[in-house]
């Protein structure tokens, strides 16, 4: 339904182009750890947590505004979403961090030789920290899993280059696997500095976990979006107009919402300890709200059959019973 919405929805709307990522309650317990361990100005720390549970959305569209609001300046934040390649070039590695610390001087695209690139690094950390009025930098590693052990390296190199010139980096990475396991192999290979920096600290990232939170990101779609910016018009407003002026709200099918997760769930997992990957929930509000645009009934929509149908479609069962196996 998405391709075939009637002539007078925008294709550029963030719900079509699934651009967008709707504020949800592990997503806040995330920003809050980070925000601690600035506070704290830990070395390092790591946030895990299964695949598609909404960690990369929150990053990409939330944590930058969340801690500015947190800490009322802008702080100097790297953000890195590292690429999937696993065997990553020193020079390669250098020329990643400039470009995510939005690098853009002439040249900026093409990757130097490694002592250089480490140099532009090391002097662009610095001019963000001066210019937030501080001497503090925070790097912040997303699909952090896969980082090699010769990374993690580079990085305590660059902490020991910027504290020595007064400088103090923090290296926060979120990935999709417990890093527990690492301290015992970096023990063993003469790294145990490394897990002492960066691993010591650590959470996990949630999935939906309640009925409440459910209704608190579908209340998202409702009243806490905006599109166009400046509009006032939520998600749901714009895609179902006459049912939101009738005060048809999609929280109020939370509970339905809820029931057809839990009898969606792999024979074997306990329905007390449920936690929804956001990505389901999310997926299966579009198909709603593009069933709406297409003119269908509101309580056929919001209908506990119906988001059963909507959430199934989603393979929200083989996900859960791959999430589980692998736990």
């Amino acid at each position: 339904m998405r391709h075939s919405l009637p002539i007078q929805f925008d294709r550029d709307h963030p719900v079509i182009r699934q651009e967008y990522a709707i504020y949800t309650p592990p997503v806040d317990e995330m920003i809050a750890k980070i925000g601690d361990w600035i506070d704290q100005q830990k070395s390092g720390g790591y946030i895990y947590g299964p695949s598609r549970f909404g960690k990369s959305r929150g990053i990409k569209w939330h944590v930058t505004s969340a801690l500015r609001e947190r800490f009322r300046h802008q702080l100097p934040l790297v953000i890195w979403p590292r690429p999937a390649e696993s065997h990553t070039s020193e020079t390669e590695f250098w020329h990643q961090l400039l470009l995510a610390s939005k690098f853009h001087f002439s040249g900026a695209l093409q990757a130097k030789r490694k002592v250089e690139s480490r140099y532009l690094v090391i002097q662009r950390f610095i001019t963000l920290a001066r210019f937030a009025r501080c001497n503090y930098i925070v790097l912040l590693i997303d699909e952090a899993q896969d980082l090699t052990l010769r990374e993690w390296q580079w990085l305590v190199g660059l902490q020991n280059i910027l504290d020595w010139e007064g400088y103090r980096l923090s290296v926060f990475s979120v990935g999709s696997h417990q890093m527990g396991y690492r301290h015992e192999l970096l023990a063993v290979s003469g790294n145990a500095h490394i897990a002492a920096r960066f691993f010591v600290a650590h959470a996990r990232f949630h999935g939906l976990a309640s009925v409440d939170e459910v209704e608190y990101v579908l209340q998202g779609y409702d009243s806490a979006s905006e599109w166009p910016q400046g509009s006032r018009t939520s998600y749901l407003q714009y895609f179902a107009p006459d049912a939101f002026a009738r005060g048809e709200r999609l929280a109020h099918a939370a509970q339905h919402v809820w029931n057809a997760f839990e009898a969606l769930l792999p024979p074997g997992l306990d329905s007390k300890s449920i936690e929804v990957p956001v990505q389901h929930l999310s997926h299966s509000v579009e198909a709603a709200l593009f069933r709406l645009a297409h003119g269908h009934h509101w309580e056929d929509v919001i209908s506990y059959q119906s988001w059963l149908n909507l959430i199934a479609d989603t393979s929200f069962s083989d996900h859960m019973r791959i999430v589980s196996s692998a736990a």
